[in-house]
């Protein structure tokens, strides 16, 4: 359904004019933090694991915290001739828990026949947690839990005390058993303690360790399973299928990213992710349209109440159909010139059978791609059928599961896996880092035209009114713009979701619903089991730790100092350099052997050490161990600059090497990029204050640094913002110098990444303009910067933005000044009815209703339009949750009109409000040129009065 996924304005704090001006690649660590870590995007919050009185500041609300059903997906259907005691090699697709069988199940695809088979885990693998209670006790506390198996002793390496510690591992026979309901072991290893300082306090301490991590992922980590490499079954065994990876290849990589002794472990283990390709696995895209009587209305996948009138299929071997429900005198229309000959469309007199044909096709395919698929389109199928009473269990391969939260909606399939990219899309990592900021908007025509140069089609008409053969055609190419997303640049998307799921160890469905903070903590755990170390809780590493930063936060909301901004020269400069640390973040992790369990580590020797000692704080880091993290980002660092990012673009190697080659560096980019926005987020699991906070100090010194040895060459520095810095026109001598300079002295990579025709300074931090050669115009730190900012002001603003763009020398910016002060005072004049007045469309605001008209509490605009819009029509489907309200700001005693209304009837607008818009889109770009907005409403200064 179109309106679900690309006409939700949002409501007022969410952006727009992102559309018109290029997104920067030097954004800050600190917003990077903030785009990386949000709480919703942990899998689950091990809430139970943590004392009462922990200082952990993980957010267990609702959005942090798993219920049981997201705990464990749905059952796949297994099938007797699906589950073979020998396959050849296949492609490791997930790892999910069969409850059916109490196992776990792998899900593999056959690529010679793209069949989708499975393998149940028969090495009795069974879930469970660790305890530091001695195995007596925990057998007196747990034994008489239905789901208690057994426990036994074990012998683990506790990386915060550094040494051997012996837990108990307490074995039990279902998932549910260890954890995820209230009566589960894990809640049952806590321990009573009289609060000393208030004796009607009971604190209760929880003394279970890793039970909070799901069952799939579990058994994943202790087998070594990797989804996304090659598996055969043989003899009923899954066994592992090596790539073919030339030895003269990989030794060559060994040599390059090998500079330091034990990474011989960790580059076996990733090698084989790395160097084995991907294979084209049949897919299928899937859209739908639902008829709504009211135009700009969402129908509500919940109760599924309308008619689904088309269902698009498009498939990666060329299969193109769409099925139309056919209606009581609705046109057929005819094929536009663009109408693809391929298309078929196959009519339906009744929905119920049209349905159970759509049933039938999605359940062929081991891949099935929408977009918004868990929050409409596929959930729609479901409770239509449900509706409609077809037998959901025979014919439709549709569960759902967190159907009462949106924010936890998932669709599965029985036999296939569901990837719904519009989630991908809006990963902020996918978006920056891998995609490079191609779009804006995550919707699909924003995305379409971003990445593949092609958007939706053009309707004549609503789609409810749209004759067949449109209708068909609009439905179909929605879902046909979604499969070339996995298919551009040579299958890049895909290739690039599979190298996902191996690093992270994730399988597909959730790496591509998951956000980094996900898979960085997913590859921890990985490490942390693989090497045999205890994975420790918040509350440990709190309590060996300091848990107050000893720097104090520059930004309001903050723990902890962060990134530097070196003071805008206020001005226009031409031929100015932005030169950048790679990596600079997660390069201090690695060069200051920085981890959760390395800064502040318990040994003396390092404590009273000259060459640790962190600036501007007390904190030291190891100098005998490597910390696990250090070395972890770091390999994944060193891998991409080294050897993936270089062969990329050697042309002596031929075109699939380096694209495959390619996609493997954009896959550790975003994995590089995002690490400290993950590992310094309070939120994360493995947050330590002291190490997120010597991070910031060192980049802090390496800014400081760099600019005294830029001016003491000569150099004027104009700004510098975390990572980078701007120069004055520097020579090419002069860049290199600065360069090799960083790499000797601070070992920390400096490279030049972008060179301006000029960029507009104002003496406002983190807020400039800058100019490519090519006229292309970067904008940042933008205020007022909405989707609901009415046409008048962003048309208003992409003028101004062509006008600069155009700009040469000095001569040209003063021309340019003049250019915009005519565009501002057209609008302003349109604005007070001096010249043609804008049309109610230019000058609405438009918000989407997100609940009944009765549920709001507060009499904000949109909602005051709807109302007035509802009472004077009389038609309470005005405002139906899903509507999008359009009104104007007026003058008198409502201050609002619907744009319905406003049609051929005198109003005055509240020309104040439209001014104040205006001010907010142009005044921090205008403030960067050297131009006073409030110069435009008349006033003036004395300086210009005398």
């Amino acid at each position: 359904m179109d309106l679900t996924k690309d006409e939700q304005p949002a409501d007022d704090n969410q952006s727009s004019l992102e559309d018109y001006f290029t997104q920067s690649d030097t954004a800050s660590e600190d917003s990077k933090i903030d785009a990386e870590g949000q709480p919703s995007d942990i899998e689950e919050t091990p809430s139970n694991e943590e004392n009462s009185n922990s200082t952990n500041d993980t957010d267990n609300s609702s959005d942090s915290v798993v219920d049981v059903e997201e705990e464990f997906p749905v059952q796949v259907l297994i099938e007797e001739d699906r589950t073979p005691e020998n396959l050849p090699p296949s492609f490791l697709l997930s790892i999910d828990y069969s409850g059916d069988n109490n196992k776990a199940i792998a899900v593999l695809y056959r690529p010679d026949n793209k069949k989708v088979y499975f393998w149940l885990d028969n090495t009795d693998h069974k879930p469970y947690c660790y305890t530091d209670w001695p195995v007596q006790v925990v057998e007196s506390s747990a034994k008489r839990h239905k789901g208690f198996v057994r426990a036994e002793t074990v012998e683990l390496y506790d990386l915060l005390r550094d040494e051997p510690v012996k837990m108990t591992k307490v074995i039990g026979n279902n998932p549910l058993a260890i954890g995820g309901k209230d009566d589960s072991i894990r809640n049952l290893l806590v321990e009573k303690i009289v609060d000393p300082t208030d004796p009607q306090n009971t604190i209760v301490v929880n003394h279970a360790w890793e039970a909070a991590i799901r069952y799939q992922l579990c058994y994943t980590y202790d087998s070594k399973l990797v989804p996304g490499l090659m598996y055969k079954i043989e003899n009923g065994n899954l066994v592992p299928c090596p790539p073919n990876v030339d030895a003269k290849t990989l030794e060559e990589f060994k040599k390059t990213v090998q500079d330091e002794e034990g990474l011989e472990s960790i580059i076996a283990e990733y090698s084989p992710m790395f160097f084995t390709e991907v294979p084209d696995i049949k897919r299928l895209a899937v859209d739908i349209e639902v008829y709504s009587p009211i135009v700009n209305r969402v129908p509500d996948a919940r109760t599924a109440e309308n008619k689904v009138t088309a269902i698009g299929f498009s498939d990666s071997e060329g299969y193109k159909k769409c099925l139309v429900l056919k209606r009581e005198g609705h046109p057929e229309g005819e094929k536009r010139k663009d109408f693809p000959k391929e298309l078929d469309i196959e009519y339906f007199e009744k929905e119920d059978e049209m349905l159970i044909e759509a049933f039938r096709i999605i359940n062929q395919y081991p891949i099935v791609l929408t977009f918004v698929g868990d929050t409409f389109d596929l959930k729609y199928l479901h409770n239509r059928a449900t509706r409609l009473k077809i037998d959901t269990k025979k014919y439709c391969p549709i569960k759902l599961r967190g159907n009462q939260d949106p924010r936890r909606e998932r669709a599965f399939l029985n036999r296939g896996v569901h990837v719904d990219l519009y989630k991908f899309f809006a990963n902020p990592s996918i978006k920056i880092y891998a995609l490079s900021g191609a779009y804006q908007r995550e919707n699909l025509d924003s995305i379409a035209l971003g990445v593949l140069g092609e958007g939706k089609l053009d309707l004549s008409t609503n789609i409810a009114d749209l004759p067949y053969h449109e209708l068909a055609h609009y439905c179909w190419l929605d879902a046909d713009l979604v499969l070339r997303f996995t298919q551009f640049e040579d299958n890049l998307l895909l290739r690039l979701i599979v190298l996902l799921m191996r690093i992270s160890r994730m399988s597909m469905d959730d790496v591509t619903r998951f956000y980094i903070s996900s898979w960085i903590q997913s590859v921890f755990r990985q490490e942390h089991r693989s090497r045999n170390f205890l994975i420790p809780r918040r509350v440990d590493i709190d309590s060996m730790k300091a848990a107050v930063a000893q720097t104090e936060a520059m930004i309001g909301g903050k723990a902890f100092k962060g990134a530097i901004v070196i003071e805008p020269v206020a001005g226009v400069h031409f031929n100015a350099t932005v030169l950048d640390f790679a990596s600079l973040y997660p390069t201090i992790m690695k060069t200051h052997n920085i981890s959760y369990e390395t800064v502040d580590c318990p040994h003396e020797v390092c404590r009273t050490g000259t060459d640790n000692q962190v600036p501007e704080t007390d904190h030291w880091t190891c100098t005998l161990k490597r910390g696990m993290i250090s070395q972890t980002i770091g390999f994944f660092r060193d891998t991409r600059v080294k050897w993936f990012k270089p062969k990329s673009k050697d042309r002596a190697l031929d075109e699939n090497t380096q694209n495959w080659y390619s996609v493997v560096e954009k896959a550790l980019k975003v994995f590089v990029n995002a690490a400290y926005g993950v590992t310094g987020a309070q939120h994360f699991e493995l947050f330590c204050m002291p190490a997120a906070e010597s991070i910031t100090a060192y980049g802090r010194d390496a800014i400081i640094r760099t600019k005294a040895k830029a001016e003491s060459m000569g150099i004027r520095v104009v700004y510098g913002d975390t990572d980078s810095v701007f120069l004055d026109n520097p020579s090419k001598e002069q860049q290199e110098e600065l360069v090799r300079w960083s790499t000797t002295d601070l070992g920390i990579d400096l490279e030049v990444e972008k060179t301006y025709k000029y960029v507009a300074l104002s003496d406002r931090k983190k807020n400039y303009i800058g100019v490519y050669k090519d006229g292309k115009v970067e904008v940042k730190g933008l205020s007022g910067k909405k989707r609901n900012t009415p046409d008048f002001a962003q048309v208003a603003f992409r003028k101004m933005l062509e006008v600069l763009s155009r700009v040469d020398d000095p001569e040209g910016f003063e021309a340019a000044k003049d250019e915009i002060r005519e565009i501002v005072n057209n609008v302003i004049d349109r604005l007070e009815g001096k010249s043609e007045p804008y049309t109610p469309e230019e000058l609405a605001f438009r918000i989407q209703m997100t609940k009944a008209l009765h549920s709001y509490d507060t009499d904000i605009p949109h909602v005051r339009a709807a109302k007035m819009l509802v009472e004077k029509t009389q038609d309470p489907t005005k405002a139906l949750p899903g509507t999008i309200v359009s009104y104007i700001k007026t003058k008198g005693q409502d201050s609002v009109l619907p744009v319905e209304l406003a049609q051929g009837v005198s109003y005055w607008i509240d020309k104040g409000a439209y001014i104040d818009i205006l001010k907010s889109v142009f005044e921090q770009v205008l403030d960067s040129v050297g131009l006073d907005f409030d110069e435009f409403l008349g006033f003036t200064t004395l300086d210009q009065f005398f």
